[in-house]
Order: C-alpha cells, then sequence, then structure tokens
C-alpha cells in the first residue's frame, strides 16, 4: 500500500473545488478532482417473462389462431346436421300419419295441412317410411336466394326409405332446409315436391294446396 503526503495532496487540489464523489456520498475525505461519469440504475419496471409463461402464451396464441382459421364452428355444424336428419325423418315417415308433428318440422308447415292431410291417405304413403340424411351444405347468401329460399340456408342430399329401410330410389334425392328461429326445418319448395307426385299419382290437376 502506497501512502501520500498531506502535502502532495494539498497541492494536487490547489485551487480546485472539492467535488463529492456520487458514489461515496457526500464524504469530503474521498472527494476527486473531477466528476465521476453517471452511473444509470437498472430499470427495475419491465418485468420479462421467464420461459414458462412465454410458452403458455404461446400456447394460448396458436389454439386462438387456429380457432379463427378453422372456418365455422364445429359445434353449430353438427347442430345443423342433426336438426336436419332428424326433420327429414319426422316428416317423410308417411307411415306415421300425425299430420301435427310433420307440420312442425317444415317451413310454413301450417298452409300445408290440407296437402299432407291428402297425401297421408294416399296408397302410395306407406311406401315412404322415412329418409335418411347424408349430406348437408351450407349455402351462401346468393345461392339461398337463387334458390328462392331465406337465408340461411342448406342443401341437403338424402334417401327416401321403403318398408325395409332401404332407399327408394337408386339415387340420393336432393333437398333444402332453412333455419326458422333458430331452428332448421325442410323447406317448403322440397316437400312438395314429393307433394305433387302423390297429387298426380291421384289423378288431380294443379298442384297441392299451400305450394
Amino acid at each position: 500500500m502506497t501512502i501520500v503526503p498531506d502535502c502532495v495532496v494539498s497541492g494536487r487540489l490547489a485551487g480546485r473545488q472539492l467535488t463529492a464523489d456520487p458514489v461515496a456520498g457526500l464524504d469530503p475525505s474521498r472527494a476527486t478532482d473531477r466528476p465521476r461519469p453517471h452511473r444509470r440504475e437498472p430499470r427495475r419496471d419491465i418485468v420479462r417473462p421467464g420461459l414458462p409463461t412465454f410458452l403458455v402464451l404461446s400456447l394460448v396464441l396458436a389454439v386462438l389462431a387456429g380457432a379463427c382459421g378453422s372456418g365455422a364452428p364445429a359445434q353449430p355444424q353438427a347442430r345443423m346436421r342433426s336438426e336436419i336428419g332428424r326433420a327429414y325423418a319426422t316428416l317423410f315417415d308417411f307411415a306415421d300419419h300425425d299430420v301435427k308433428t310433420k307440420m312442425a318440422v317444415i317451413q310454413d308447415g301450417t298452409v300445408l295441412h290440407s296437402a299432407i292431410t291428402e297425401a297421408l291417405s294416399s296408397p302410395l304413403a306407406a311406401k315412404a317410411t322415412g329418409a335418411k340424411v347424408m349430406a348437408v351444405k351450407l349455402l351462401p347468401k346468393a345461392r339461398c336466394d337463387e334458390a328462392v329460399l331465406p337465408s340461411p340456408c342448406a342443401r341437403v342430399t338424402y334417401d327416401l326409405l321403403g318398408p325395409s329401410g332401404r332407399p327408394l330410389f337408386t339415387t340420393p334425392s336432393t333437398g333444402y332446409a332453412v333455419e326458422v328461429r333458430d331452428r332448421w326445418l325442410v323447406a317448403t319448395s322440397t316437400i312438395c315436391g314429393l307433394l305433387g307426385l302423390f297429387y298426380s299419382a291421384s289423378g288431380r290437376p294443379g298442384r297441392p294446396p299451400g305450394c
């Protein structure tokens, strides 16, 4: 350790103003002849997420991005297909003569009361015991407008079933369904097509009432 005489220290500091060292506080015994550079304290108001937090945030963002890019949610699609399947099966089971049940699954079903009643009394009615929906496709508003249907609407591919539970025709039929007050129903135009066949088979001219 080197000892510097007091006179040397006094000579060096003669004529100069003592400056307190910011690190040493206000102790003149540790004063210097020039200011020390200001030391910036590290900012403590910024908290960087640790690795676990970063991974959780990344997972949440990935899930949200997948949900946004997956198109229509699965649950509404499943509900739509289920409701349409039940409506078609109920309506086309002509072995069941409950007219009110059938009107409840048809768009504007009340206007078809007379036509459905007549169709159920036809000998041909026993040949249709239900329907099996095989595909449902939600259509854009422009396609609904072309088919003269309210939006939202869907195109339905189905088989009309006979007494044995097998399809009556070799190729599937195409119909429509519409959503009315949060319920999917058979479009009026679809059932009117079948009612027209009953009308023609009975030798009656014109169209079924309500169609």
